[in-house]
């Protein structure tokens, strides 16, 4: 009896893509690094994976910034279900108002 494709396990996996993490302003002080390495699959896995990191100091201010990937806004891609890839840069960056 033949296997169809169906029938066949996946056996694939799908690990989390090394991205660069670069915190600026408050962020980096609270945290006391300017970046660090992550594994993500996405932005909310991102976000999520540096909350445990952090806890409070993070969760405190990630709702300030505004994320970045490879010099883009999350908000014209596809917000925290963007992609990552490998060696992707994601900033997080303070809006600035002034006059």
């Amino acid at each position: 009896m033949s296997r169809g494709k169906e029938s066949m396990p996946d056996t694939r996996r799908h690990y989390p893509r090394l991205v660069t993490v670069k915190f600026t302003s408050r962020l980096r002080t609270d945290l006391g690094r300017d970046q660090e390495r992550v594994r993500a699959n996405d932005v909310a896995e991102l976000l999520a994976e540096l909350e445990r990191r952090h806890g409070d100091s993070f969760r405190y201010w990630s709702d300030h910034y505004k994320i970045f990937v490879n010099g883009s806004s999350i908000a014209t891609l596809h917000g925290p279900n963007t992609k990552l890839a490998d060696g992707d840069e994601v900033v997080f960056l303070l809006p600035v108002a002034g006059g």
